[in-house]
């Protein structure tokens, strides 16, 4: 994966299949050789992402960090809100416990 880097900013993360080079406009851009790529813009981009727990957190792109030859997709783990339907289950099962108490 790459990442267009113009003036300091990431500008667009992912080639796209069609692009202009010299001011010609070339199809299966994506497929073109690196070194043209770099020429243009590009830099390959690595994923700095933390281990998670997908079920109860997702990753938050936080920002960039752009090196002379690659640029550094930063992210931050973030703990998932409830959903109404696992609170309804959690509820659900307590309710449970308590009538089976009863009994």
């Amino acid at each position: 994966m790459y990442a267009r880097v113009i003036d300091g900013q990431v500008v667009r993360v992912g080639l796209p299949r069609a692009g202009v080079i010299n001011g010609r406009t070339v199809s299966n851009y994506h497929l073109q050789p690196e070194a043209v790529l770099l020429a243009e813009g590009w830099l390959p981009l690595e994923l700095n992402q933390p281990e998670y727990n997908p079920e109860i957190q997702t990753l938050n792109l936080v920002g960039y960090t752009i090196q002379s030859n690659k640029v550094i997709a930063n992210y931050e783990v973030v703990v998932m809100m409830p959903t109404l339907d696992s609170r309804l289950e959690a509820a659900e099962a307590v309710l449970m416990d308590i009538l089976e108490a009863m009994m």
